[in-house]
């Protein structure tokens, strides 16, 4: 009985390593036919010196930063636009505009690219539901710019019922 639950299990091995071969074999259908380049990545590496250079770069100039909304009543919504040029010599490409808080949305903000002397804003709308008190909030601004990431700033001093 023994010898026959033995040779059950080996051929049970053999036959899971002949059906994992197989399907290695028919995954790997790489016909080295595509090239796989630095190209394919939106932000040039930065030891190439052909093809894009720093000069022809985008480049995102902010007019401000950081915003104070000032004293605001608990329970309102308040927007505040951020206005941005590209400066630079290469269409501007934001990737992504998220925020450090669920009260704090990044409303409307471009998502197509920015050529180069054109300007846009981004919206930005603060909830000060439940936010009594002091509030500092940060908008990431992802591009194709370098540095990559600008940080936008709104802070608030948030007032409720007494």
């Amino acid at each position: 009985m023994k010898s026959l639950e033995s040779m059950n299990q080996k051929w049970s091995i053999w036959i899971g390593l002949i059906g994992l071969a197989w399907l290695g074999l028919s995954g790997c259908q790489f016909s080295g036919e595509t090239e796989i380049s630095t190209e394919l990545i939106h932000i040039p590496a930065t030891a190439r010196t052909e093809g894009n250079p720093a000069h022809l770069a985008p480049v995102i100039a902010f007019s401000d930063t950081a915003a104070s909304l000032g004293i605001v009543a608990e329970g309102t919504q308040i927007e505040h636009t951020f206005s941005f040029s590209n400066e630079g010599q290469a269409p501007l490409i934001l990737a992504d505009v998220s925020t450090s808080c669920g009260c704090t949305l990044a409303e409307q903000w471009p998502r197509s690219p920015i050529n180069p002397g054109e300007s846009e804003q981004i919206i930005i709308r603060f909830d000060s539901r439940g936010r009594i008190g002091k509030n500092r909030k940060e908008i990431f601004v992802v591009t194709n710019a370098s540095p990559s990431t600008t940080t936008l700033v709104i802070t608030a001093e948030v007032i409720g019922p007494q």
